[in-house]
């Protein structure tokens, strides 16, 4: 897969995980920001070519 459409698949999903913080009920919703946000980071370090999948 392209190097973009995966960095942009991982923003997907870490966006999807952040929105979802308070809507569900599996972790709390500080640390559903946080791992959306870590995901979001990665995705971004994935685009920039620092890190390769």
């Amino acid at each position: 897969m392209d190097q973009n459409k995966s960095a942009f698949l991982i923003g997907i999903i870490g966006a999807v995980i952040t929105l979802s913080a308070y809507s569900q009920t599996i972790m709390s919703p500080t640390q559903c920001i946080t791992v959306g946000l870590f995901v979001l980071i990665f995705g971004l370090l994935v685009r920039e070519g620092l890190i390769s999948i």
